[in-house]
């Protein structure tokens, strides 16, 4: 039988002390995960880093921007198990429901695999998980109907509930992470910013991808912005591609994050 709320929020000081003792022993002896974020503009070598890794990969390309990387870049290995989780109906238009039901079901088969070996999983596409969310908001389901404005908080808590306890499924896997976001364009003399929705707080390290031109061609960058269990590699920036004037492709990759060492 449930406790009554007034009892359920009594000071239990002997229960407490066993809940702190079983949890430190629980972080103590639960092995070190890479909870790594990566964000940055589109074609910036994003998904490019987070393929690469000598790990049994789930990639939850959200983003459907991952397969040519996937073929590309690594043969179509089946090390990577990459699955675009957008469901359609007849008339081309997005099921919400049945998309976040397939995300569900692709958590759930990366849990399965976690209990037996080591994986990585990676969500590529938080902006567009948001985007999907957008569309449980009233008067919004349905994405032919006329967009509305929202008027109250709770139309943005329809949004925002589906977007964060999906996420936290996901987050709930005993593996290493990877989750991937673009950034939204400057506004003002503001530099870009990431697309979170507030999910950054729950990573542990994240990097930015950068490109910029130089005399001798494309050189694509990642600046490390935090990193909780390595911060010797704050503000550190690594050369992860090169393409030459000429054609040369000269990937490096990032070790830290093959390593999981961020």
């Amino acid at each position: 039988m449930q406790k009554r709320k007034e009892e359920q929020t009594e000071i239990d000081i002997d229960s407490m002390r066993a809940k702190i003792l079983a949890q430190t022993k629980m972080a103590k002896d639960a092995p070190r995960r890479m909870r790594l974020g990566i964000e940055g503009d589109a074609k910036t070598g994003k998904s490019g880093i987070a393929m690469d890794t000598d790990k049994r990969t789930f990639y939850l390309d959200v983003d459907d921007g991952g397969v040519p990387t996937w073929k590309a870049n690594h043969d179509s290995t089946e090390r990577i198990t990459i699955y675009n989780p957008a469901e359609y109906g007849e008339d081309g238009e997005l099921l919400p429901y049945q998309t976040q039901g397939n995300i569900r079901s692709f958590i759930a088969l990366a849990r399965e695999a976690a209990k037996t070996e080591e994986i990585l999983f990676v969500w590529d596409g938080i902006d567009t998980w948001l985007e999907y969310c957008t569309l449980y908001m009233t008067g919004m389901e349905n994405a032919r109907m006329r967009p509305m404005k929202t008027a109250k908080q709770q139309d943005w808590w329809q949004r925002n509930n589906p977007f964060r306890q999906v996420l936290k499924e996901a987050k709930a896997i005993d593996c290493d992470q990877i989750y991937i976001t673009h950034t939204k364009p400057p506004f003002r003399d503001e530099d870009p910013q990431p697309i979170w929705n507030k999910w950054d707080s729950h990573l542990w390290s994240v990097i930015r991808t950068t490109q910029r031109s130089t005399v001798k061609g494309m050189e694509y960058e990642a600046y490390v912005k935090s990193s909780k269990y390595f911060p010797s590699l704050l503000n550190k920036r690594f050369n992860v591609l090169t393409v030459s004037r000429e054609g040369e492709v000269t990937w490096k990759g990032l070790d830290c994050v093959k390593s999981g060492d961020i």
